[in-house]
């Protein structure tokens, strides 16, 4: 990001309000027409992306160069144009209207593509560019991947002019649900919520053993929940938790696995999910509710298995919590409550996420204006704080949304190439037909590639392009549509954990001065039961709260012990250290005992005892020893 002053400043700060004015309004008094909406979204996205993101980590940070401010006057003019001749477009949206036409249908691609890439990196425009030569040369690739030569007027024409190009889908959902959905999380965070979360981590276990972990795991998964991402969640905690770990005892690899963990679960973890969630709901066309029911218990085994394993290793090494100083005043709950609940208040009335995150948004400014003027006992100071608080927000709203909808304006030019390619459709068939339509197979397989996508990119991101390519693939062997975006949706999550290539993991190991590898094996060996659950309820959805109340109740539980018992073996803790051999029985049982099946679930649990058993017969001998 640079870092301005003067007029730039000043022009950052009226596109900001312009572009938060933009979406409140039209939030609370209704959406204009699609690529209307759409394309001045995108067009204040761009022009505020080419003055705030240098070209490279070389350029200029004080000021803006001259051939940025051209890519923002082109941005201006290319969404202008599109504005006076929408109509005219959407009449014959396959006839080109002029030269000026022609140039910004492929201007604005370009500064799409060079958008994202300032924004997430080379994966977009390397993608697009590898999808464009497939589109042209299509008749010259073999067997089923040949296709049609696509010509460069359709292509264009449909990024510029059809709903199904650049102000496709996912433009419109950021330009919707997302951009309110980034202000709302700016609200909460300019107003103190990030800290009062922290601070309420260390409320609740600061005490208990294990103290500091617990407190990072908790307070993770809160800012989590409106932060949407795992980098931007181990940056905003991760630089206060992680000293505060190694200080009480935690090795360096401990402390940064317990961050990029906690960090990474905010994204499954309801009542406020990641943003990719929300896209899963727009794509499905189901109640967000929906899937938040669907999501609750795999989110909650995610944390308790990491709590477990925080709370024996904290016992193995003697770490103990202690009293804390810290208060949490009646303003500072009311800053964080009052947003989350009138969000899922309006959810629950049924109405759309947009909707439920503009009120959110409105009451919640207006709390944190009376809370501090209540706090500091001067109401005279409303207005002034007012002004400032939105002037904060507006920066720090625009930032979120224009880093989110470079991010899905990338992915929307590739999502496009790959349907009018029909590439997807062709991924989907070889997907299913190395799997020899055996389902765990194709399950691993996307697997695999989920991770590899979340490798270099934004988890929102590979979950758009794994929804886009393997979850038809999943899908057509039987699997309901929302169990198979949910299976995407969380491997796509634990790729910011998932070594070699994993960005949760690099950002809280530099922090700590830990070793990545190490931080990173650690980190999937806390979180082992997310990697389990998904296929769980592929098999069986009573962990999605699915199915007759008995089979759910009875999975819910034994899941819950299983995950236990993994925890208790990636510490190798009981009363005492355990040996290899048990640590493994240990995983083991837990894994039987996740899969919501009554035979592997019984087998489980008797390993379980067993291990308890045997181990406490040991410790009984050495300490009949030592009396000796």
């Amino acid at each position: 990001m640079r870092s301005l002053r003067g007029y730039w400043k000043y022009i950052v700060g009226i596109l900001s309000i312009g572009l938060m004015i933009f979406q409140l309004y039209t939030a609370g008094f209704g959406v204009l027409p699609d690529i209307v909406q759409r394309s001045v979204h995108l067009g204040f996205v761009l022009s505020l992306c080419f003055i705030l993101k240098p070209v490279s980590k070389k350029a200029p940070k004080d000021y803006v160069p001259f051939y940025d401010i051209m890519l923002v006057i082109i941005s201006v003019l290319s969404t202008i144009f599109l504005l006076v001749n929408y109509q005219k477009l959407l009449w014959d949206p396959l006839k080109w209207l002029n030269y000026f036409d022609v140039f910004f249908a492929a201007v604005t691609v370009i500064l799409v593509l060079e958008a994202s890439r300032r924004c997430v990196g080379w994966i977009f425009p390397i993608l697009a560019i590898l999808f464009l030569i497939y589109a042209y040369f299509g008749p010259y690739f073999p067997g089923t991947w040949g296709h049609q030569r696509f010509s460069f007027d359709l292509i264009f024409q449909t990024f510029y002019h059809t709903t199904n190009g650049i102000w496709g889908t996912m433009v419109g959902i950021s330009a919707t649900m997302l951009a309110m959905f980034g202000i709302f999380g700016a609200v909460l965070s300019i107003t103190g919520g990030s800290q009062t979360f922290i601070k309420l981590g260390q409320k609740l276990t600061g005490k208990s053993t294990g103290g500091q972990g617990k407190v990072a795991l908790v307070a993770s998964g809160l800012f989590g929940m409106i932060s949407g991402s795992a980098m931007a969640n181990v940056a905003a905690t991760g630089t206060f938790t992680i000293p505060l770990m190694k200080k009480a005892g935690y090795s360096n690899e401990w402390a940064a696995a317990i961050s990029a963990v906690g960090s990474t679960g905010g994204q499954i973890m309801p009542p406020i999910m990641g943003a990719a969630a929300f896209i899963m709901a727009q794509l499905l066309g189901i109640s967000y509710l929906t899937i938040v029911v669907a999501a609750i218990v795999p989110a909650i085994l995610y944390y308790l298995g990491a709590y477990v394993a925080i709370h024996f290793i904290s016992l193995k090494k003697g770490i103990r919590g202690k009293a804390i100083k810290e208060t949490i005043s009646f303003g500072d709950y009311m800053i964080i409550a009052v947003p989350i609940v009138v969000f899922l208040f309006f959810l629950a009335r049924g109405y759309t996420v947009t909707t439920a995150a503009f009120y959110s948004t409105i009451l919640g400014f207006i709390t944190a204006i009376l809370a501090v003027s209540f706090s500091k006992k001067n109401f005279s100071l409303l207005p002034s704080k007012s002004s400032k608080l939105f002037y904060d927000v507006s920066i720090s709203g625009s930032v979120s949304i224009l880093n989110m909808a470079s991010l899905l304006a990338g992915s929307q030019i590739v999502i496009t190439l790959i349907s009018l390619t029909g590439f997807g459709v062709k991924l989907s068939d070889l997907i299913v037909s190395m799997g020899q339509s055996n389902l765990f197979l194709s399950l691993t397989l996307s697997m695999v590639v989920c991770i590899i996508l979340g490798m270099g990119l934004p988890t929102t991101a590979a979950y758009v392009l794994a929804a886009a390519v393997l979850a038809p693939a999943l899908i057509s062997l039987n699997l309901a549509p929302l169990v198979a975006h949910l299976f995407v949706f969380f491997f796509s999550c634990l790729a910011t954990i998932t070594p070699p290539v994993c960005a949760a993991v690099y950002l809280s190991s530099g922090i700590a001065e830990a070793d990545w590898l190490k931080t990173g094996f650690l980190s999937v060996l806390i979180a082992l039961p997310a990697f389990i659950v998904p296929y769980t309820f592929v098999y069986n959805k009573s962990l999605l709260l699915m199915g007759s109340t008995a089979n759910v109740i009875m999975s819910v539980i034994t899941a819950i012990i299983g995950v236990t018992a993994i925890g208790i073996g990636v510490a190798g803790f009981i009363k005492n250290d355990l040996n290899i051999f048990y640590r493994l029985l240990l995983i083991l049982s837990g894994v039987l005992m996740v899969i919501p099946e009554v035979i592997t679930s019984l087998i489980g649990i008797i390993l379980f005892a067993v291990v308890y058993i045997l181990n406490s017969k040991i410790l009984k001998k050495r300490r009949m020893g030592e009396q000796l």
